[in-house]
């Protein structure tokens, strides 16, 4: 999916007890990893994880890039928010929240934080992958301002089927390129 820049934005400020926070040091790495268990990372994942998906993943600077969202003082979700300079676009990279903080509307604050980031360094898009299956994430995503890129054969199927199980009427898919594709319109009941 893929965000363009020209896409109106607008801050949003956390609820009462929620704030966020950049990674700082070893421990902070330990508790992405605890945030990221719900399906980005195994069970056993440990330090080593956090180490490969953000310390040695291109570009990423964490104590700028890799946040947190914090509930009193806690880590429960995490977000990175990734500049490639070498092509000027930007990456929301391994978003995760703790299992028990799911479904209670904070990955828009997450996608929010990341977001404002990455305009603020002048990307051209921002991008991001993710499974059409996470429902939450991509309901997320599509009003962050994310949309669909057709990158493979099937795609305007897929995600008009997508759009009738969410219940969402159209949106508008990009091509590789980040140009307007088509609209998509929910596929109809069968």
């Amino acid at each position: 999916m893929y965000r363009l820049a020209s896409a109106p934005f607008e801050e949003l400020t956390p609820p009462q007890g929620y704030s966020f926070s950049l990674y700082k040091n070893e421990a902070d790495g330990l508790a992405w990893v605890e945030c990221c268990k719900n399906g980005l990372v195994g069970d056993d994942a440990t330090f080593e994880n956090f180490r490969s998906s953000i310390l040695e993943h291109g570009f990423c600077v964490p104590e700028k890039d890799c946040f947190f969202l914090d509930h009193n003082g806690e880590h429960i979700g995490t977000i990175t928010a990734v500049h490639h300079t070498d092509r000027n676009v930007g990456e929301v990279h391994m978003v995760g929240l703790k299992t028990e903080w799911r479904g209670k509307g904070l990955g828009k604050y997450m996608n929010n934080v990341a977001v404002k980031r990455l305009l603020s360094d002048g990307v051209r898009y921002i991008y991001l992958t993710t499974d059409e299956w996470r429902k939450g994430a991509v309901k997320s995503y599509l009003s962050a301002g994310f949309l669909p890129v057709n990158y493979d054969e099937g795609m305007i199927e897929r995600w008009e089927a997508v759009l009738a199980e969410y219940g969402i009427d159209e949106c508008e898919m990009l091509d590789e390129n980040a140009n307007h594709f088509c609209t998509l319109h929910k596929a109809a009941a069968k």
